[in-house]
């Protein structure tokens, strides 16, 4: 992956934990430029199960995209802001953090995280949704790990086992660690220090308020899946690229595609988390979470009560 073009900036995840609002910053904010598709994958090495059925393929490895295609993605750039990708299928990638460390060793890492026995469910509930299956209640997946998706996603909110992979490759400075804690205790605040490590001025943004990435529940599988494959068809070569280009770039053309996207999803409502089921994920992640919060030096007991709404993430070790 060796060329001129880098990225300067890469978010890698966790989903379910503040990533649109940290990418609606990068979308906005003028010194950067967040590559259209707010999630490129670009970096991945192993192809997720959800791409495997999108493309109904048995594949496991993804095929190199190149760099013209990465460059295809920013051509709204513009001379002096900070390139940027999010995509949080990284954070679990094994190949990911050696895949951006070859493209810039020196590229800064954003990393949002929230109570992960929340997020799990979150996502859990946002897969079955998006993906119109069928599976066993949340309690029954708990019970047993070996079904998935379930263990995939258990797995996946063991943040500090990922962040360790990175860090392997990576220093710690260039790592920036996100607790929707934070954004929901002092947005502002957060963005403040965002930006004084991505080293750009904290200009006014609306983004920064705005409440991002309500639950959906996809209307039409096929409608979702036509949409999928035909990027992924036509951003197979330079010429049919130039129609993607045509949709990206074209205001009109994004309205029509934006609508049509829109109209096949519909607000997505679940019950909350039960004590039970709760109970049950602060067991399976007390372990890592305690291991995050040494490596943070931030009191997260908060993430091992059953009652997180009484208290506050504490900043102070």
């Amino acid at each position: 992956m060796s060329g001129d073009f880098k990225l300067d900036i890469v978010g890698v995840g966790a989903a379910k934990s503040g990533t649109t609002w940290t990418a609606s910053i990068l979308k906005t904010h003028p010194q950067t430029c967040l590559g259209h598709g707010k999630e490129l994958n670009y970096f991945l090495e192993l192809m997720p199960p959800e791409m495997q059925q999108r493309l109904g393929t048995t594949e496991t490895k993804m095929i190199p995209k190149g760099e013209e295609w990465l460059k295809s993605k920013f051509q709204h750039w513009e001379p002096g802001q900070k390139k940027a990708d999010f995509s949080p299928g990284y954070f679990m990638d094994p190949g990911s953090p050696r895949l951006i460390h070859e493209h810039n060793p020196d590229v800064k890492l954003l990393i949002n995280l929230r109570n992960p026995s929340e997020a799990a469910y979150s996502f859990y509930y946002h897969y079955i949704a998006i993906h119109q299956v069928d599976f066993n209640d949340f309690e029954e997946a708990l019970k047993n790990e070996a079904l998935k998706p379930s263990s995939q996603i258990i797995d996946y909110y063991k943040y500090i086992d990922h962040i360790e992979r990175y860090l392997k490759y990576f220093q710690r400075e260039q790592i920036k660690i996100i607790l929707m804690d934070d954004i929901k205790a002092d947005n502002q605040a957060v963005y403040r220090d965002y930006c004084q490590f991505l080293e750009i001025e904290a200009v006014p943004l609306g983004a920064v308020t705005k409440r991002a990435n309500t639950a959906k529940q996809i209307r039409s599988i096929r409608v979702r899946n036509a949409f999928y494959n035909m990027n992924v068809f036509l951003g197979k070569y330079a010429v049919t690229r130039r129609i993607l280009d045509l949709v990206e770039y074209n205001h009109y053309a994004k309205r029509v595609v934006g609508r049509i996207k829109d109209l096949n999803v519909k607000r997505m409502k679940y019950e909350d988390i039960s004590q039970k089921s709760r109970k049950q994920l602060i067991e399976i992640y007390r372990e890592p979470n305690e291991r995050l919060a040494e490596f943070l030096g931030r009191d997260l007991s908060m993430w091992n009560d059953p009652n997180p709404k009484k208290k506050k993430v504490s900043k102070s070790a």
